[in-house]
């Protein structure tokens, strides 16, 4: 794998796709949407390829799926579940990496889940079921990625990585729920798919981060 033919090719198809976005070209945003959290799959499966780490990759591939199906017009449903598995696949992740009860976390998360629902619910219709079943999903996955901030750790990406990159993706789909469900916001695109890409790109950093350091720890033992 030629690391600067990855990160190239992904910078080059986020910009195609938000390029895409500003013109609204379908094919264009369709073609390059995935292929930036495919890259990121891809790196953390070369570096961090064990594990939690392969937990991740394959969240990230779940997502990929998921940007596909959200970028049809009649997929709505088949996205929301390739975004569920990938978030359980990040909470076995986060699980991995601590196993924090964690339960104080629960009650600031409940209360952005129950707002979330809140706000969609009533516009939700056929998708009810489906909605809270999703913001379950992911209301776990922010949590766990909060338990992974009350571990001890000097590195501050392995420490609060997990948690940021959860928080960013939350309030990426929260956006996209309140947009579908409840009002329609036209110019929240951008920061839908930033923060999106943002949180992406911090899980997959943590776990890389994580495995670099794991090995670095394990040379030195020795």
């Amino acid at each position: 794998m030629n690391p600067v033919l990855l990160v190239v090719s992904a910078v080059l198809a986020a910009c195609l796709y938000l390029v895409g976005l500003a013109l609204d070209m379908f094919w264009l945003k369709l073609m390059s949407k995935p292929w930036l959290v495919v890259a990121l799959a891809v790196a953390v499966w070369h570096h961090a390829g064990n594990g939690a780490g392969r937990r991740i990759a394959w969240g990230l591939l779940a997502g990929a799926v998921g940007d596909v199906c959200l970028a049809l017009p009649n997929a709505f449903l088949p996205g929301m579940i390739a975004f569920a598995i990938g978030h359980a696949l990040y909470v076995a992740a986060f699980v991995q990496w601590s196993r924090s009860p964690a339960l104080i976390l629960l009650a600031p998360v409940s209360v952005f889940a129950g707002t979330g629902l809140w706000l969609m619910l009533p516009g939700a219709g056929t998708f009810t079921v489906p909605l809270v079943i999703y913001v379950v999903v992911i209301a776990a996955m922010i949590w766990r990625a909060a338990s992974c901030a009350l571990e001890p750790q000097e590195n501050a990406l392995i420490r609060w990585g997990p948690l940021a990159g959860a928080l960013l993706f939350g309030f990426s789909d929260t956006l996209i729920g309140i947009h579908r469900f409840a009002q329609p916001m036209p110019g929240a695109a951008f920061s839908i798919i930033l923060t999106y890409w943002a949180g992406q790109a911090l899980f997959a950093a943590s776990a890389i981060r994580r495995q670099t350091q794991t090995s670095t720890e394990a040379a030195n033992s020795h």
